[in-house]
């Protein structure tokens, strides 16, 4: 394999190995997750557009919320390592796009409501988006040699059987999914840093401000 590959692969897996990233990612699908599946079981369009808000707001943060705690935790034991980013302009770039994207999406099912995506339509696309998800983290799993995602992959296969075997329909399914799936990253994400804290315990900086005295 190549070297660069290889030394990508390995900045990869520490980024991932203190279980932070998930933690952070499962409370903010959780988060959206619980108003979007509240307004699917009462009817109430608000929760949609609170879910929609939290999404919005959370997002993004979680981004400096993981750098935040990544800087008090993972960098006081096992340093801080960095690799080579994209242009600045290019990440906000990519960010907005997505942010948009998720936003068209939400706002439109929240519009057409329950006589949007129902029966088989409504079951299909969540199935798609459910093997789509589980194969990306099959595939992280697999690259990165972390098999802990294999657990958030097998979630999202569970969730869409449950859904085509109970006949959910779409908004029901996507919210389940996110808090399924948001519960399942908080807890892989939890064990990972208890492993993680008990073999890197905090380096002790000595303070030589009174050497010479």
């Amino acid at each position: 394999m190549n070297e660069i590959l290889k030394t990508q692969q390995r900045t990869q897996s520490y980024w991932f190995g203190d279980g932070i990233t998930e933690i952070v990612g499962g409370i903010a699908l959780a988060l959206v997750g619980v108003p979007l599946y509240a307004a699917a079981q009462f009817k109430m369009s608000g929760l949609s557009t609170l879910a929609l808000g939290v999404m919005i707001l959370l997002f993004p943060a979680s981004a400096k919320v993981v750098r935040f705690l990544k800087d008090r935790i993972t960098h006081a034991r096992t340093g801080y390592v960095s690799y080579p980013k994209r242009p600045a302009s290019k990440r906000r770039r990519g960010y907005v796009i997505a942010l948009l994207l998720g936003v068209a999406v939400v706002s439109t099912l929240i519009a057409l409501g329950d006589q949007s995506l129902q029966g088989v339509a409504s079951r299909s696309l969540l199935l798609g988006i459910g093997v789509g998800m589980a194969a990306a983290f099959l595939v992280r799993a697999i690259k990165l040699h972390l098999p802990r995602f294999l657990a958030p992959a097998a979630a999202c296969i569970a969730v869409v059987a449950l859904a085509w075997g109970f006949e959910f329909q779409f908004i029901e399914g996507l919210a389940l999914m996110w808090l399924v799936l948001g519960a399942t990253l908080f807890l892989t994400g939890s064990m990972a840093l208890l492993v993680y804290l008990h073999k890197n315990p905090r380096i002790e900086v000595e303070d030589d401000s009174n050497d010479g005295i």
